[in-house]
C-alpha cells in the first residue's frame, strides 16, 4: 500500500514562497496584529487560478490590509484587467489602498469601503472570479449576488468553509444545480487558521 512522506506538514511547509519582500512585511503585521490572512500557499492558489482561467475581471470581499488583493491584482495585470476589492473597516481599507500602490498596482485596483452585502446590488458587470472572505455567516447571503455577478463559467473561491458560520452556505451550494463544487480540507501553512477549507465553485 502507498504511504506518504513523513512528517507532511513539515515536508509541504518548505515549498512556501518567500521571495517577497513586501508579502512577508504583511505576513509579519498579520501575525502581531491579529489580523487573519490567506497566507502565502492560498494566496499563490489564488494567483494560480486567476491566471488559469484568464480572469480579467476579479472581485473580492473582504480585503483587509491587502494581502490577498496583490495576488489577485498581480494576476489581473498579468492578464490586463482589473481587481474590485470591498472592505468593511475604513482604516484598513486605506492601508490595503496603500500597500496596493506599493504593489504597483493602483491602476489595476480599486478598494471600496462598505458594508459587502450592501454594496452588492450596486456592482455591475460579469466577473470572471469572485474570491469571497468577508464574515462566514454572510456567505449565504452573498451567494446570489455572486451567481449574477459572475459570467457563465466563471469562478467563485471561498475562504474558511470549515468555520461552523458557513454550513449554511456549505449546504446551499452543495445542493444547487447552477454551481459545481468542491470543498478541499487541507494544511495551509501561515493561512488563518493553517486547517481550514477552500471551496471552489464553478458557475454552470
Amino acid at each position: 500500500m502507498s504511504t506518504i512522506v513523513d512528517a507532511p506538514e513539515a515536508y509541504f511547509s518548505r515549498f512556501v514562497r518567500k521571495d517577497d519582500p513586501l508579502l512577508q512585511e504583511l505576513e509579519m503585521e498579520a501575525e502581531t496584529e491579529h489580523i487573519p490572512i490567506v497566507g502565502p500557499v492560498v494566496g499563490e492558489l489564488l494567483y494560480v487560478l486567476s491566471r488559469a482561467i484568464g480572469a480579467r475581471s476579479i472581485l473580492e470581499l473582504g480585503t483587509a490590509t491587502g494581502y490577498s488583493a496583490i495576488f489577485l491584482g498581480r494576476a489581473c495585470a498579468s492578464n490586463a484587467g482589473s481587481l474590485t476589492t470591498l472592505e468593511l473597516d475604513p482604516a484598513l481599507a486605506a492601508r490595503a489602498r496603500k500597500n496596493l500602490e506599493r504593489a504597483g498596482l493602483e491602476n489595476r485596483a480599486n478598494v471600496i469601503c462598505g458594508d459587502a452585502l450592501a454594496h452588492l446590488p450596486r456592482i455591475e458587470g460579469a466577473f470572471d472570479f469572485i474570491f469571497m472572505d468577508i464574515e462566514k455567516a454572510a456567505y449565504l447571503h452573498a451567494l446570489p449576488e455572486c451567481y449574477r455577478l459572475l459570467r457563465r463559467g466563471g469562478l467563485l473561491v471561498a475562504d474558511n468553509v470549515a468555520f461552523p458560520d458557513a454550513d449554511r452556505f456549505n449546504q446551499a451550494i452543495f445542493s444547487d444545480s447552477r454551481w459545481r463544487s468542491v470543498p478541499l480540507f487541507a494544511f495551509l501553512p501561515k493561512h488563518s487558521p493553517e486547517r481550514d477549507a477552500l471551496c471552489l465553485a464553478l458557475r454552470c
